[in-house]
């Protein structure tokens, strides 16, 4: 039976939820506060779809949220969803929910003036808070805790629990919460009308929160520190800043503190006599309060404007504002400002000539000031007794501080005496571990020299090897060749004609084999001693025009069409020397595995930082795997050129050196009987 009951109730609650929630959602508000609502009862339907259970924290979350927003407009749906929120917290043991649930209970019962209520439930929060060590929904209880305690004009335990709060947003260094703290504890200090401790209080809060750049808090604060200039006459410091509050909360469209800061502004002028100006802001205030459902901030707005028509001259709209304002203080029970609400009733029905009236407000005006007065004398004593609690605590704090201080000390001493017993122990046994560690490090550096030598002499014996084998391969042959010429011709066995018939050849076989020397000797410097790059300004086309030059018998042989594209404003930052053998030896091998009446064209290209350089054939090509490994430093094949020209394999790896070692980079692009391009990049400029 009883589970049955638990169904239907949570039933109705669902139900009596999502009515609140369509019914908001044909609010014509265009408040930043409208839309926060909007978006959390979007998100609380969109859960309610996607989660069959509300049993999870994330829907009692969005309830608390919410909540927090209807505290200003809607007392019945705040009640509605503290009992939803407390009653799902409960049955799924989520104390941080339960908490949350009873904050919204306490500001229901607030904004209906029983401030008896309101406190029990802030009291279960912090309780819950506490166990649960939950510190921010602990500081926010303790600030509403205060804030009741306030209404109820029991200013001990409102300051009390505001200076608990201020020591624990300390501890855990929360700065929101103790900006919070400040602003709040001013209010009560502002009552006693101590301004200079006022603000005190909000100076560090407004230091605080323009640190942080938190805008609304500034406001908030900037709202205060008005009301505070107000009270003590100095309207111009009122003035501004007030007009920078107005300003941050027509921005941000928070409306509760903008009607407040309207209300404030009208104040001001009121103050001055103006009352036609008055009467715009206030104006403002009260179309914004028609919206928020707080009678406690009604009160002093009604009475602003009550004092504005009455400057006016309107005496009946003035006393039908101060009526207004006097029904709703006696609704919540409070004396707060019901004297002036009496006073402007009584200058009313004087400046009207009905005396029996005015004698009557009179009458009670002075009766109330009696009891107000009373209970300023008590809650001025309240406040000094209270001080003095909080100073005795606070002494006793210290003193328990210092002795705590003072057994850490020991502990301290006592520490750092084993300590230092553990350093001489450690100590010692470094001093006799030093000399076995120094010669295990020297053991250590000697072993990775043997191991680096041991490298060296390997390359040294491949590069020798190497080396050998191209002398062997591709100089022995042709030196072989022209010396078996010569011994024929020195013996006669060879005449004259028939010998110059062969010197074409010779020629030919002279000019690789001074090729291949100079490969050879390049090749053979940068690997045993590393090439010294000189890098300048160099002109790359006269480069191109010299290596066609040198090429120009071999090209004629096949009648290849050579073409130099490059324009004279191709500059480059590089060594000259390690950049013609580049380029020679590019234009070698296309002219090598170019066929006869083909075409080699060397052209640039500029980019950002680099000119790109490239020489294009139309020769044989290569396949993948030769375009994969033709600048590595595997042992090359030695290819034939399309009449049988050797090369010695050197020449791209010579290359790939240079242009790397001018801060370039190379690589080719072929297909088989298509041609190849062979580019490598140079830099424009000396880098910075």
């Amino acid at each position: 039976m009883q589970a049955y009951f638990n169904i239907h109730h949570f039933k109705f609650c669902s139900i009596f939820l999502w009515v609140i929630f369509t019914a908001s959602g044909f609010s014509n508000s265009a408040s930043a506060q409208e839309d926060i609502k909007k978006s959390l009862q979007q998100k609380i339907r969109k859960h309610k779809e996607t989660n069959k259970s509300q049993r999870d924290t994330t829907y009692v979350n969005l309830l608390y949220q919410l909540g927090m927003q209807y505290a200003q407009y809607n007392l019945d749906s705040l009640l509605v969803i503290s009992n939803e929120s407390i009653k799902l917290s409960k049955s799924m043991r989520y104390p941080k929910g339960e908490a949350q649930g009873y904050i919204i209970e306490g500001l229901y019962y607030s904004n209906i003036g029983k401030q008896d209520r309101a406190i029990s439930y802030f009291k279960k929060s912090v309780s819950l808070a506490i166990i649960n060590s939950e510190t921010n929904l602990l500081l926010e209880s303790k600030i509403k805790l205060a804030a009741e305690y306030k209404y109820k004009e029991d200013y001990a335990n409102a300051l009390k629990h505001y200076l608990d709060a201020i020591e624990i947003a300390k501890i855990y260094n929360n700065e929101v919460y103790l900006s919070k703290c400040y602003l709040n504890i001013s209010a009560i200090y502002r009552v006693q009308k101590e301004y200079e401790q006022t603000i005190s209080f909000l100076s560090k809060s407004l230091e605080i929160n323009e640190f942080s750049n938190d805008e609304v808090q500034v406001g908030k604060t900037l709202n205060n520190l008005t009301a505070c200039y107000i009270e003590m006459g100095d309207l111009d410091s009122a003035s501004t800043s007030i007009d920078r509050a107005i300003s941050i909360f027509e921005k941000v469209k928070l409306d509760s503190w903008l009607a407040y800061a309207y209300e404030l502004k009208g104040s001001i002028h009121t103050k001055k006599g103006q009352y036609n100006q008055a009467l715009q802001w206030l104006s403002k205030s009260e179309k914004i309060h028609a919206n928020i459902d707080k009678g406690r901030y009604k009160i002093p707005l009604y009475n602003n404007l009550a004092k504005t028509y009455l400057g006016l001259k309107d005496y009946d709209t003035a006393e039908d504002y101060a009526l207004m304002a006097l029904h709703l203080s006696k609704k919540l029970n409070t004396l707060e400002q019901r004297d002036l609400t009496l006073e402007v009733l009584y200058q009313i029905k004087k400046a009207d000539d009905n005396f029996e009236n005015a004698l009557a407000y009179l009458e009670e005006l002075k009766a109330i000031s009696d009891t107000i007065n009373k209970n300023n004398n008590i809650k001025e004593l309240r406040i000094l007794k209270s001080n003095l609690e909080f100073e005795q605590e606070k002494e006793q704090y210290i003193s328990e501080s210092q002795q705590k201080h003072t057994l850490q000390l020991s502990y301290t001493y006592f520490s750092i005496l084993i300590i230092l017993a553990f350093a001489i122990i450690i100590f010692i046994l470094k001093k006799n571990n030093k000399t076995q560690n120094r010669l295990n490090e020297k053991l250590l550096e000697n072993t990775e020299a043997l191991k680096n030598n041991q490298t060296h002499l390997n390359e040294a014996n491949n590069t020798k090897i190497r080396l050998f084998s191209i002398i062997a391969h591709d100089l022995k042959g042709p030196i072989n060749s022209f010396k078996s010429l010569l011994d024929l011709f020195n013996n006669r066995e060879l005449s004259k004609t028939e010998f110059m018939e062969f010197m074409p050849e010779i020629g030919k076989n002279i000019d690789s084999i001074a090729f291949t020397l100079n490969n050879l000797l390049t090749w053979g410097q940068s690997q045993m001693n590393g090439l010294s790059t000189k890098p300048d300004f160099i002109s790359i086309k006269k480069l191109v025009d010299e290596s066609f030059s040198l090429l120009s018998k071999q090209a004629e042989v096949k009648s290849i069409a050579t073409i130099n594209d490059i324009d004279n404003n191709v500059i480059t930052w590089s060594d000259r020397d390690q950049i013609d053998v580049v380029i020679r030896n590019l234009i070698s091998n296309a002219v090598k595995f170019t066929r006869e009446h083909g075409t080699i064209t060397v052209c640039a290209v500029e980019e950002d930082l680099f000119w790109k350089i490239q020489i294009k054939d139309n020769g044989v090509g290569m396949d993948t795997d030769a375009v994969t490994s033709v600048f590595t430093e595997k042992e090359t094949e030695i290819a034939y050129g399309t009449l049988n020209e050797k090369g010695t394999g050197l020449g791209l790896r010579v290359c790939k050196e240079m242009v790397e070692n001018n801060g370039g980079r190379i690589w080719v692009e072929s297909e088989i009987n298509q041609g190849s391009i062979f580019s490598f990049t140079l830099p424009k400029t000396k880098k910075v």
